[in-house]
């Protein structure tokens, strides 16, 4: 899939110049954003075009990671992008407007206080170890829903206490590797 783009570049101009000051990401990480963060979270677009999910939850989205990039990619999909601190659900509606993702809602609410709509995926990034993530997400999601979670170096140890979760070494476009874990919500096969 191709991720290069005007209004991902746009992205990657706004994150990279604006992100460290607004503590959306560390002041070491301005130069890196494409590698680090715009490809690491472009990697779950497939996974979501395979399970077919037309409504997607991004829990914890901060500065639009994974949310922002994947509605850029997918623009027919329905991105709702949960964020609980207000200064992030700022940039996130700046975000929504200034790129003109027309597929986006942002709400300032924490996962488990959603009482909306059920969502086909989830999706997050350093949210939570995954023994927790599954009691968090699954009542976000309708029957068959899956979650998609982008996890680091701990992924290994957290599978143990993960029954039933799938693990994915996917390789980035420019070789660095992403580890995707998927589940599908508790109580649901």
């Amino acid at each position: 899939m191709e991720i290069e783009s005007e209004k991902m570049r746009a992205f990657s101009r706004l994150l990279s110049s604006e992100g460290p000051s607004l503590g959306l990401i560390g002041p070491k990480e301005a130069g890196r954003v494409w590698e680090r963060h715009i490809g690491n979270c472009a990697v779950l677009a497939p996974f979501l075009e395979g399970a077919k999910a037309s409504r997607v939850v991004d829990v914890g989205s901060g500065a639009g990671l994974p949310g922002v990039v994947l509605s850029i990619l997918l623009p027919s999909v329905s991105f709702t992008l949960l964020e609980p601190r207000a200064l992030r659900k700022q940039w996130l509606d700046r975000m929504k407007k200034e790129l003109d993702l027309k597929n986006v809602e942002v709400f300032k609410i924490k996962a488990e206080q959603w009482r909306g709509e059920k969502f086909d995926a989830a999706v997050c990034r350093a949210l939570a170890p995954l023994p927790k993530l599954m009691g968090l997400l699954s009542p976000l999601l309708r029957p068959g829903g899956a979650v998609f979670a982008l996890k680091g170096r701990s992924v290994e140890e957290e599978m143990k206490g993960a029954p039933g979760a799938e693990l994915f070494h996917v390789l980035q476009e420019g070789g660095e590797a992403t580890n995707v874990v998927s589940f599908k919500a508790r109580g649901q096969r």
